[in-house]
Parts: C-alpha cells; sequence; structure tokens
C-alpha cells in the first residue's frame, strides 16, 4: 500500500500487500479527508471508504489538485483489478463520438470558459460552428459522420431520431464495403434549416425511419438502401448498391418491399423493386443483374442464381447463374478473376462442373453488357441442345427470337 501526503510521497507496504501505484495502471484510489474533484477531468477510480465518490487518478501527483488544504492529508491506494476503473462521463462520451462532440454537449460539463480553454490551448479544435474534436490528425470517415449529424443536431434532438445519417453513409456505418460515397448524407425534419459542413448534403422529410440502436444515429437499413438508390448519379449506381446490400448481408427482401410498398412515387421505384426482387434471389453484381435482365428480354428461362453445389472432392461451390433442368451454367466474370489464384479456381470449378456433365458459359461483365445479343444466342443454343423447347404462344408459333441460335 502507498500513502501519499501533501509532503510528497511516502511507501508504506501494508502486511500481505505488493505496492502499489496511481490510478490509471491497475489500481483504485481510496480518498482520505474530503479530496475535491472536478468533472470532466482525466480518469476516476472509486472510493470505496466513503460510498461511492469518484476521484480523479492523476490527483496523486505530488501538486495536483486536491492534494492541499486542511484535512486532506492522505490519499491511499490499492491493488485492484481494472474492473473498478472507470473514466469520467465527458471522456467517455468523447471516445463513443470518436473523438467529437458538440458544444451543446459539453456545455453539460464544462462552462464556456472552460471550453474556449480548451480550443485555445489545442487541446480541442474547432471543425464546425458549435463542434469540437478533441484529438489531432486527419479526420476519419467515422468523425466525418459524427460531425455531420451533430452539426445538423439541436441539442437532445439528436438522441430522439429527428436527425440520421442517410442513404451511402448509414449503410457504411453498418458495414457496407466496396463502395464510397461521393458525400456524406443526413437527414432531418422537413422544417430545419441547417448549416451543412463541407462535403455534407442534408435531405428533408417528414417521416424519418431511425435504427433503434444505431451510434451514429442512421436511418434503417432498409431505408437507407431506397434512399441510396434514389440519391445514385445513374441507374447502374442504383443497381449496384443494392446488390452490394444483399451480397454483404446487410438487408432482406423482407425490409424493403414494406418501404417499396408506401414509397410508389418515387424515382426510379419500378428499376429499386424489379433490383431487390433480383438481388434477393442471388444476383449480387451488375454483371448478373444484367444477365437475368438479357434472359427476360430473350424470353430464355429464368436461372437459379447462387447455386450451391459440391463437387466430387466434396467442396462446397457457388455457381452465379444455372438453368439447372438443362445442366447448363452460366458464370460471370468481373475484374478480380484475372487474378492468377482466381483463375486458378475458376478453371477447377468449371473442370468440377464438366465432369458432372455440366455445359459451361463463361463472359466476362463487359461482354454481356456490351454484345447482349450474342450472349442470349449463345445461351439459347446451349439450352436447346441439352433438350430445351421455347413455349409456343397460342397460335401455335413461336415468339419472335426464340428459335435456336
Amino acid at each position: 500500500m502507498l500513502a501519499v501526503t501533501t509532503g510528497g510521497w511516502s511507501a508504506k507496504p501494508a502486511s500481505g500487500q505488493r505496492s502499489g501505484g496511481v490510478a490509471g495502471t491497475g489500481n483504485a484510489v481510496r480518498r482520505r479527508g474530503g479530496l475535491g474533484l472536478r468533472a470532466g477531468e482525466g480518469r476516476l477510480a472509486r472510493d470505496w471508504s466513503r460510498g461511492g465518490d469518484w476521484l480523479r487518478g492523476d490527483g496523486l501527483l505530488p501538486g495536483g489538485p486536491g492534494l492541499t488544504g486542511p484535512g486532506r492529508d492522505e490519499v491511499v491506494v490499492e491493488d485492484l483489478p481494472w474492473s473498478v476503473i472507470d473514466r469520467d462521463p465527458l471522456t467517455a462520451l468523447i471516445d463513443a463520438q470518436q473523438g467529437v462532440i458538440a458544444r451543446w454537449q459539453a456545455r453539460q460539463f464544462l462552462t464556456s470558459k472552460a471550453i474556449e480553454h480548451r480550443l485555445a490551448s489545442g487541446r480541442w479544435r474547432r471543425v464546425h460552428r458549435g463542434v469540437y474534436v478533441a484529438y489531432g490528425g486527419p479526420l476519419t470517415l467515422a468523425q466525418r459522420h459524427w460531425i455531420a449529424v451533430l452539426a445538423a443536431s439541436r441539442g437532445p434532438s439528436l438522441m430522439d431520431g429527428s436527425v440520421c445519417l442517410a442513404g451511402v453513409s448509414a449503410l457504411q456505418v453498418h458495414g457496407l464495403r466496396t463502395i464510397a460515397a461521393r458525400q456524406i448524407d443526413v437527414v432531418v425534419p422537413a422544417s430545419r434549416r441547417v448549416v451543412a459542413p463541407a462535403g455534407v448534403v442534408v435531405h428533408r422529410s417528414v417521416e424519418i425511419e431511425c435504427h433503434p440502436a444505431s451510434r451514429p444515429p442512421t436511418t434503417t437499413l432498409g431505408r437507407a438502401v431506397v434512399d441510396a438508390a434514389v440519391w445514385a448519379r445513374s441507374d447502374d449506381e442504383a443497381r449496384l448498391i443494392i446488390a452490394a446490400a444483399f451480397q454483404q448481408r446487410l438487408v432482406t427482401v423482407e425490409e424493403l418491399r414494406p418501404i417499396l410498398d408506401r414509397t410508389s412515387t418515387l424515382p426510379r421505384h419500378r428499376l429499386i423493386a424489379t433490383t431487390v426482387e433480383d438481388a434477393s434471389r442471388g444476383s449480387h453484381t451488375l454483371g448478373e443483374l444484367d444477365l437475368v435482365r438479357l434472359c427476360r428480354r430473350a424470353r430464355l428461362p429464368e436461372p437459379t442464381r447462387q447455386l450451391r453445389f459440391r463437387d466430387r472432392y466434396g467442396r462446397l461451390r457457388f455457381l452465379d447463374a444455372v438453368f439447372d433442368p438443362w445442366k447448363v451454367a452460366v458464370e460471370i466474370d468481373g475484374a478480380h478473376h484475372d487474378e492468377v489464384g482466381q483463375r486458378w479456381d475458376d478453371c477447377d470449378r468449371d473442370n468440377a462442373l464438366v465432369l458432372s456433365t455440366y455445359t459451361i458459359l463463361r463472359y466476362p461483365t463487359h461482354v454481356v453488357r456490351e454484345q447482349p445479343d450474342r450472349v442470349a444466342a449463345e445461351i439459347r443454343l446451349a439450352l436447346t441442345q441439352a433438350g430445351w423447347r421455347p413455349a409456343r404462344t397460342s397460335a401455335g408459333r413461336r415468339p419472335a427470337g426464340k428459335t435456336a441460335g
């Protein structure tokens, strides 16, 4: 045990105990004589001798706060596990928000003068009106998300679901990969006027569907996908966002259907609804979505997507598109298929399919998009050779475009 007096340090190992250290190194601090503490400062430890007050750990240092004055003559440090160590509320809040804090939040712990002192000393820096960062260095994406939300909030409204990240920004908070947002999207009540930070786009809505547990606040994932598709720069970008959300298992079709049913007047509504249905059935890339659209236009059977297949070695494989009754498989290759390791994996899978008597057709993504007639003709020929016959019309004639190859 270590006793700290106003005159300095004196080591007093207690019987059966090893010498202790200061709080913040795994030890708890016990206060004697009523040492003072100012909220929002440093690491705290429980005052076990006085029923649970908090004491600043760095108050143990000679000349530190609270070590002078009548009756404040001794602090005892005991070895206790980390479970009894905690942080003050202000530090915990700043850490939870990735080092970002709004002025209205800081005023719950500090005076205006104390806030200005932190700004003047460089401990905090202003990144937007009423929004500060408590750490140095370049801003991370997570910090930019918090800055956007806090800049649009008005006091406790941050917690009542009235300000949320939306679109791709919301999806990124929940783990969306491979798609980069060109801006940060925030949705606020329709009546609110907001001066947005640079790179932030504010959307207004009369109905905000806020995720119940997300920090920073976001819209629900279903709403985020729909909004991102509506705000996309092109139809292909909208389809890509939807496909990626399904591929990475962020959403389900059950989450999206009710939203689409309520918002039938949204831009791109038909495109979004069709893409959602296709992606829910396994079309997880633009190339796979293009293949399904191509088959519909050419009046070919609709393939099964992401079919599970075990080769003769028992390995589980996934096939992009399979016309299973006729054992015709179509693989769509993106850019990563040009890598040496991926190329051999593709060949190995093709060999396994051929040995299982499948016909394999493989196309790069750009061929499916730029030469759809050629792709449709080759698929039709493969299906015809495997025994498929186009359905006849009520007049007994084959529909146009249904003849083999």
